[in-house]
């Protein structure tokens, strides 16, 4: 949740905060803003409802948030980070690539389905638009921990282009949303263990002989 805090944090006749303060005062607003957007829906709240919950005035927050889906974005960076740590201490520990990238892939899916309310945060928050998705995916710290899957996947598939190897990391995480997706939303159906979906969604990645394609989705 660190970041650079503005010089719009430090306005004149107030008193200067330490950089400590700041960071603190910005990570206090998100934490409110995560219990009410899980509880109430990020539609719902507006920046005077997240003034009143973090105990500060309207200014504030906009001295620290320039919009309501800037807090938004805040949090899903912090989701993200949390989520490609883990992943990233699993690969530490495999030396197999073929048991790396599974063990990635299972720890992938096991985030989503252990901490459920930060799917619905991510991945199903009313209100958002496709505008406000694509600062994420503007977001290149964000998106560089992405590379851990065509990394995995690319010391398992020999002698795959890069175009292949990204195309099947895309694949892949299609096949891994899919499932948390609907183990999330659809409970009270009953799915096979997540393990063995997602053991066959990376056998059918591997022995797939499907070619990239130069077209892309519009």
């Amino acid at each position: 949740m660190a970041q650079n805090i503005s010089d719009a944090a430090r306005n004149r006749g107030r008193p200067v905060m330490s950089d400590e303060e700041a960071l603190a005062m910005r990570s206090h607003i998100a934490d409110c803003a995560l219990q009410l957007f899980r509880q109430e829906g990020y539609a719902a709240i507006s920046m005077r409802r997240l003034a009143e919950e973090a105990g500060c005035t309207v200014m504030t927050i906009y001295r620290y948030f320039a919009r309501k889906i800037d807090v938004l974005q805040a949090l899903w960076v912090a989701v993200f980070n949390e989520l490609f740590d883990k992943l990233d201490s699993i690969a530490a520990a495999e030396t197999d690539p073929v048991r790396k990238l599974g063990a990635v892939a299972q720890g992938y899916v096991d985030f989503w389905l252990t901490n459920r309310e930060h799917y619905f945060l991510v991945y199903m928050a009313s209100g958002v638009t496709q505008a406000d998705v694509r600062m994420l995916v503007d977001d290149k710290a964000v998106m560089a921990r992405f590379r851990l899957i065509p990394d995995c996947l690319a010391a398992v598939v020999d002698n795959a282009d890069r175009e292949l190897v990204n195309f099947k990391a895309e694949y892949l995480l299609c096949a891994l949303n899919g499932i948390c997706h609907n183990l999330i939303t659809i409970s009270s159906y009953p799915w096979s263990a997540a393990d063995r979906l997602v053991q066959e969604a990376i056998h059918g990645i591997l022995a797939s002989p499907v070619q990239a394609s130069s077209s892309t989705s519009q």
